[in-house]
């Protein structure tokens, strides 16, 4: 972390806009006339919360200035190769892939959509491949179960913690108009990203949920900046690459959503400028695939790090019901995929990666419905396969577009992807009855190609059933 002297912190004291209100407050609680002390200071501090406003704010000051490195190497050593082999195996998949076009081009008539180079399903199956040789003598306290689909030695948070986290979702209620109100002003005047924070865990008022998204990644006033960085990339899409075919079928897919359909243009033209984008590498949390293909092969990864996957169109979607400003949306998705969706597709042994939410789902699932998690198993249907494209694609699909919003909110909020825990949870205890009546694995296709209705709020209450 970045070290700033005192000095340092001061002028970044003044260039916020709370660090003027303070001032001004203390100026306001003492008459020119009377003399003041420190301790006359301290007690008026502490009465009207100025110290602890001032704490908020240097807080702030020193988590802006740390700079995040990119996770590149993790702590298990088998997952650094683990994730090499997945590099191998996604260059092998983009020349079947490149191939299969070719052939499509020839022949009209044979016609394979098929055309990604890896889905939350291949991604499950390779996770499943996973043989630790030897318990890591960094978590002898993790315990196996055979009967679970991954058994992998890494450090899982509790169940328990992470259900105690969002339990306070149960007791949230309708808020009246008032208090909404209220809520906007906030989101209006605060900047200190804990406080946005506290927000987001809690309301969103959809009018406000673009504002409070800016604020949070400190774009509210770079809009040019914005504006003119993504113009680049889009002169740069003049350059047809071939994944820009598999991004148009997968925009296309996407076409057939009703609530995004009309966005087809704008989720296609944010993934073509995001695949070019330098800065992916610079500023994504985590590393998604690792090795180089060999000299002078046909592909290498694209400038921004990695593979585009299918339905990779879904974490756009939603994002642009809040603004009809494409770079705005652009800047939206680059900082959520960047921050938090890179884990959905990273071979690691971070809290927030998909190999830890899995662990994490299989935990609580036969720990709180044994016989769900039991049936499931028998019948050839493992619970992480059932669940796998809701917990990758955050529910995009499954739910309407303000109950996916409120899935982001929380991430934001939380700054995790623990949310995706507690849902996915709650889905299979919605569904349990039908489940547990299910036969085969075709019983189980059946129940969810019925149409249905998901919510966030339901879903949450479901995920404290036993």
């Amino acid at each position: 972390m970045q070290q700033l002297d005192n000095q340092e912190i001061l002028m970044k004291l003044k260039s916020q806009k709370q660090f003027w209100d303070i001032k001004k407050k203390v100026k306001q609680g003492f008459s020119d006339q009377q003399k003041i002390g420190i301790n006359d200071i301290q007690k008026f501090a502490q009465s009207c919360e100025i110290e602890d406003q001032l704490i908020k704010l240097i807080s702030h000051i020193l988590k802006k200035s740390k700079k995040r490195e990119t996770l590149k190497e993790d702590q298990i050593e088998f997952l650094n190769t683990s994730k090499i082999k997945w590099t191998e195996l996604l260059f092998k998949n983009l020349d079947i892939v490149h191939q299969k076009a070719k052939n499509q081009e020839e022949d009209d008539t044979n016609t394979d959509s098929k055309l990604y180079i890896y889905d939350e399903k291949n991604l499950l199956a390779f996770l499943q491949t996973f043989k630790q040789q030897q318990p890591s003598v960094l978590y002898q306290n993790v315990q196996f179960q055979s009967n679970k689909l991954l058994n992998i030695n890494i450090p899982l948070k509790s169940s328990q913690q992470i259900l105690d986290k969002y339990q306070y979702i149960l007791l949230q209620e309708e808020l009246p108009e008032e208090k909404i109100n209220k809520i906007r002003k906030s989101i209006e005047n605060e900047h200190l990203d804990i406080e946005l924070e506290k927000i987001a865990q809690t309301y969103v008022p959809n009018g406000e949920r673009c504002l409070l998204y800016l604020k949070y990644f400190e774009f509210d006033h770079q809009e040019t900046v914005l504006q003119q960085n993504f113009a680049k990339l889009q002169k740069e899409c003049q350059n047809q690459l071939f994944i820009d075919e598999l991004l148009e079928i997968d925009g296309h897919e996407i076409s057939e959503d009703t609530f995004y359909f009309v966005f087809q243009e704008q989720i296609l033209t944010c993934l073509k400028c995001f695949i070019r984008d330098k800065s992916i590498k610079e500023n994504i949390r985590i590393q998604l695939q690792n090795g180089m293909k060999k000299e002078h092969a046909e592909f290498q990864l694209p400038v921004a790090g990695f593979f585009p996957f299918k339905n990779i169109s879904k974490y756009v979607a939603p994002l642009c019901y809040l603004s009809t400003k494409i770079h705005i949306i652009y800047a939206l998705f680059k900082e959520f995929f960047c921050r938090y969706f890179c884990f959905l597709h990273a071979i690691s042994s971070e809290y927030n990666s998909i190999l830890s939410l899995c662990m994490q789902i299989e935990e609580i699932v036969s720990t709180r419905s044994p016989k769900l998690f039991h049936h499931l198993k028998v019948i050839g249907c493992d619970t992480l396969k059932l669940i796998i494209h809701q917990l990758i694609y955050c529910f995009v699909g499954d739910m309407d577009p303000p109950h996916i919003l409120t899935i982001y909110d929380q991430i934001l909020g939380h700054d995790s992807l623990e949310i995706l825990v507690i849902l996915c949870v709650g889905f299979l205890n919605k569904y349990k009855p039908k489940l547990l009546l299910a036969k085969n694995y075709e019983n189980v296709q059946q129940i969810f190609q019925e149409l249905r209705e998901d919510k966030f709020q339901e879903l949450v209450q479901f995920a404290y059933k036993q």
